[in-house]
């Protein structure tokens, strides 16, 4: 197989990263449960108690003598503040590039979610969101509002099971990837359910896991197969076309991959999450670039028209990252904090970061062709609308 060099590694900003891998599905969803519940956001733990600082005072002269002469030496004077460590400062600098202008599920009267999940857009700028817990696939405007809720929790035809991919074919249908029962779900373009194939094994076509789901514009259904390590690909109807990977860390090879997507040129995008990088290949599976330094535990991947693309990492540091075309670091979308950094910072800083409105858990992204990001704050149970900074 050909490749291409590999994309030289870039610096990422702040403490080292806690290495996290996904190994099982049973492991992936019990982490995506519990963060639900709010007990596995890093951000939201309580900072070790710290002395305030001291105002500033000064201490009686203390003295010396040398020979027969006493003489009065400086009094120390004590700091009125801890120097700011940077940390805060550096945070808020990546995150500005975007401004939060709106939030879903979060005010009395709303839609309401309880995991929000995979997200994608079409091309008349609806956006399309799976609901991991609630087992629910909806369609909502650009402002929100709802235009079509389907499904319910469970495992039967018409129920999604722990839904996590959701991409729109050329005919409007909508195909669902449900971890839960391996298998994916296509529903009308108005939503009504017309289908499913695919179920848990490990032959050709079967699934342990599906996971993330992205279509061409050859209407080919490429697939995330998690737990067989490998990337599926299918008719909108379900015919098996082809597949690629094994079980490895070499080129090529995935350790449970989960997001998928297609970039520019038709290329394939794959997160391999248990390898902690994003490998491209041809819609034939041939590899073409490896981007090895996209943060610690990714699992979801968007791309934008101009090839920059956003990588979430859930669990290690509740961060989506924002990379231009070349895998250079651009940025985050939203504010977030990791334990060690919050531990890195002083007393005000940390007061100051644990007060902004901080992601949890982001999983499934997806960018409009005007450069906005919606984004799934999984355990936050919120969808965040951002815009670039300055318009």
């Amino acid at each position: 197989m050909k490749t291409t060099p590999r994309a030289e590694p870039k610096p990422r900003p702040g403490a080292p990263a806690i290495r996290a891998r996904t190994a099982t599905l049973a492991a992936a969803t019990l982490l995506l449960v519990a963060a639900a519940c709010g007990d596995d956001d890093p951000a939201d733990a309580t900072p070790t108690s710290e002395a305030p600082p001291t105002s500033e005072a000064t201490a009686p002269p203390s003295t010396a003598t040398v020979g027969d002469t006493t003489t009065a030496t400086a009094a120390p004077t004590l700091a009125a503040t801890e120097a700011p460590s940077g940390l805060l400062e550096e945070l808020l600098t990546l995150s500005s590039g975007f401004d939060e202008v709106d939030v879903w599920g979060d005010s009395p009267g709303e839609v309401r979610f309880i995991t929000p999940n995979g997200l994608t857009i079409d091309d008349e700028g609806s956006i399309y969101l799976t609901d991991f817990q609630g087992g629910a696939l909806r369609k909502l405007r650009p402002d929100g509002t709802i235009l079509f809720k389907s499904g319910e929790a469970g495992p039967n035809p018409g129920q999604l099971a722990n839904p996590i991919g959701v991409a729109v074919a050329g005919d409007g249908s909508i195909l669902v990837s449900e971890s839960g029962v391996s298998r994916i779900s296509i529903f009308e373009a108005d939503g009504t359910f017309r289908t499913t194939f695919a179920e848990q094994g490990g032959a050709p076509g079967l699934f342990q896991s599906a996971m993330g789901i992205a279509i061409n514009d050859e209407d080919e259904v490429f697939v995330a197969d998690f737990g067989n390590h490998r990337v599926q690909v299918f008719t909108t109807t379900g015919d098996y076309l082809r597949g690629w990977g094994e079980q490895g860390a070499g080129d090529g090879q995935f350790t449970n991959p989960i997001g998928v997507q297609i970039g520019p040129g038709g290329n394939v995008w794959v997160v391999d999450s248990g390898n902690e990088r994003v490998q491209v290949f041809t819609p034939a599976g041939e590899l073409v670039r490896i981007f090895d330094d996209v943060g610690p535990g990714p699992q979801i991947i968007s791309l934008n028209n101009a090839g920059e693309f956003y990588v979430a990492s859930p669990w290690v540091e509740a961060r989506v990252r924002h990379f231009s075309p070349d895998g250079e670091l651009l940025g985050h979308v939203g504010n977030s904090a990791t334990e060690a950094e919050l531990a890195g910072m002083t007393l005000a800083e940390r007061e100051e970061m644990l007060q902004l409105d901080r992601l949890a858990g982001p999983h499934g992204t997806a960018t409009a062709p005007d450069g906005t990001v919606y984004l799934a704050d999984t355990a936050n149970a919120v969808v965040r609308k951002f815009e670039p900074a300055g318009g």
